[in-house]
């Protein structure tokens, strides 16, 4: 992570004359239903950090986005300034899109299926840890997202065989099977794999593409940063514009092979261009996922939105 990213964001303050030093305030947003959350692991993490020397705060439970935006508005107007998700990509998102345009940072306790993010941005993946990071770092990155129907969203958007398999995905195979659900979601959705049109306006120029996968990438990476899709990059003002073209079981074989052994020649997956707005329209009206969630469907218009948020990270090494 390139320090000159890094923004220095404001400690705990020393009070004038010695007296005790203001506590630092954490407005803590908490997914019950993410992925990987286990009660009698993550809350006793919590009443750790809560309880800790010098930290104030509150917790809110998500159930909720209408609820949620009630409770960052007035968080926000009672002084909060570090807002913390304990949850998964989803989630994230979301409570950034609430918190727009807010001057405030955003912290991140992974307990989603994937935390792709999280990895992205070097937050530990333990619970422990990661608040350890809320504990001792004043540095926070901002990153850009995608703008989709004012939502923002941070990693990727795709149309194709992605979008269907999330579309297919099933909570409860998500809870319990954690990537396996992923997995079982493609399986049942590869009847849908197939190659259809696309009409793509990139920057204002139109593309007429055959696809059976086609992606905007935020974030360059899936699953995990080393597994890389594409040469974008979070903090770069630009997502890319990729496809796969067929939906057969070779050719999605080689797009997870390109993916997997970051091979320089790609066979499957093809690079179309940089953008900062990209719309989307297909000959069938198919569904659209964003971050790992089914959001809308064709056709839809994605646009970068520069240093859209500022996520609480540890200092450059």
């Amino acid at each position: 992570m390139a320090s000159s990213s890094l923004i220095e964001t404001a400690g705990t303050p020393a009070a004038p004359g010695g007296s005790v030093p203001q506590r630092r305030k954490f407005f803590l947003i908490v997914n019950k239903r993410a992925g990987n959350y286990v009660k009698w692991f993550v809350q006793p993490r919590i009443g750790e950090f809560l309880a800790t020397e010098g930290v104030a705060g509150e917790v809110h439970y998500f159930f909720s986005a209408q609820m949620l935006k009630q409770k960052l508005d007035s968080a926000y107007e009672e002084g909060f300034r570090r807002f913390v998700v304990v949850g998964g990509d989803g989630t994230i998102s979301l409570v950034a899109s609430l918190l727009r345009g807010k001057e405030c940072a955003i912290g991140i306790v992974p307990t989603g299926t994937t935390n792709t993010l999280a990895q992205m941005l070097r937050i530990p993946l333990t619970t422990r840890r990661a608040f350890e990071i809320l504990l001792s770092s004043n540095c926070s990155k901002p990153i850009d997202a995608l703008d989709i129907g004012g939502r923002l969203f941070f990693l990727n958007a795709s149309a194709g065989l992605s979008s269907f398999s999330v579309s297919d995905l099933r909570t409860i195979e998500k809870t319990y099977l954690k990537l396996l659900a992923y997995v079982l979601a493609v399986a049942r959705s590869m009847r849908k794999a197939r190659t259809r049109n696309f009409r793509v306006i990139i920057d204002g120029e139109e593309h007429f593409i055959q696809a059976a996968e086609l992606f905007v990438d935020n974030a360059g990476a899936l699953w995990m940063p080393r597994y890389r899709t594409s040469e974008a990059q979070l903090d770069d003002g630009t997502a890319e514009v990729c496809y796969v073209e067929k939906g057969s079981p070779l050719e999605l074989l080689n797009a997870v092979l390109d993916v997997l052994l970051v091979r320089k020649k790609r066979h499957s997956i093809r690079y179309v261009a940089s953008a900062v707005s990209v719309s989307i329209d297909c000959d069938d009206i198919i569904p659209v996922q964003a971050d790992g969630d089914a959001i809308t469907s064709t056709p839809v218009s994605i646009s970068v939105v520069p240093a859209a948020a500022r996520f609480i990270v540890r200092p450059a090494d």
